[in-house]
């Protein structure tokens, strides 16, 4: 009976909730899908006044003078675009009830406007970025802050996993990765002789994450300085052959030969 009982009331709840997601996507293809075209025709205008306001000294002095005849509160530190949004979708006295909106509909001009979008191309541009809130959180490459962590983290993963060992560690039980993982964390206290002891093991996910994120991070500003630092030495090479070459064909043109050595200057030679 007991069964029975239950699965009357899951197959209630199961009516209930197939009515609610069939409201939900008539909501998402009629009134919802309705009102966002709307707001991205609308950013759209406004991204062509942006554009417009921002090449013309006058224009933009013009938005200054509108946001003081219309009470809308600005300071010297607010961007142009910000200006333009709160003009358009603030209004006096509505600046506490709509900001955050504000301050994400101006960033979307801003990457909008970088990218090279007008407003007709802006309600696809918005579409293809998964909405305006993903624009928001996207810095100037495209990324969110998730996407650059993940990122950092996969780089950490695939070179931590061949990395030249710091020290050896007995991997105790405290130690162990969880199933599957290669990665767990160890706090390490500094004693006083010295030496350095592992007082604390984790293989929390979160903070390996975490640290994987920054190992991540660094690792790749490392590479990154490295490499810029061989190819300003393979350059300084080149350079300094280069000038011992036609110091030479100077030579065999003018018969005679040169009385100093030709150098590269230090300061152009890369760092060691």
């Amino acid at each position: 009976m007991t069964n029975i009982k239950n699965d009357n009331i899951k197959f209630e709840l199961s009516n209930v909730v197939d009515a609610l997601i069939a409201q939900r996507e008539t909501w998402e293809a009629g009134t919802y899908a309705a009102s966002n075209a709307e707001l991205y025709t609308l950013l759209g205008n406004t991204l062509d006044l942006f554009l417009k306001v921002r090449k013309d000294v006058g224009l933009s002095r013009a938005v200054r003078d509108l946001l003081d005849t219309y009470g809308v509160q600005y300071n010297s530190a607010t961007s142009l675009a910000l200006k333009i949004v709160r003009l358009v979708f603030v209004g006096k006295g509505r600046e506490q009830k709509i900001e955050n909106r504000a301050y994400t509909y101006a960033r979307v001009l801003t990457v909008a406007a970088a990218a090279g979008v007008t407003g007709k191309q802006l309600p696809q541009f918005i579409a293809d970025r998964h909405g305006i809130d993903e624009i928001r959180r996207q810095d100037s490459t495209g990324e969110t802050a998730a996407q650059k962590a993940q990122r950092a983290r996969d780089y950490a993963a695939s070179a931590l996993a061949k990395q030249r060992q710091i020290a050896s560690v007995t991997m105790t039980d405290d130690l162990q990765p969880v199933d599957g993982a290669q990665f767990s964390l160890a706090l390490v206290r500094k004693n006083e002789d010295g030496t350095g002891s592992i007082v604390f093991g984790t293989n929390n996910a979160a903070a390996v994450n975490a640290v994987l994120a920054i190992a991540g991070k660094d690792l790749r500003e490392e590479a990154a300085n490295t490499a810029e630092a061989n190819v300003a030495k393979h350059d300084a090479e080149h350079r300094a052959e280069n000038v011992q070459r036609l110091a030479a064909e100077l030579a065999a043109a003018q018969g005679f030969q040169p009385q100093v050595h030709i150098t590269v200057p230090a300061t152009e030679m890369a760092p060691a």
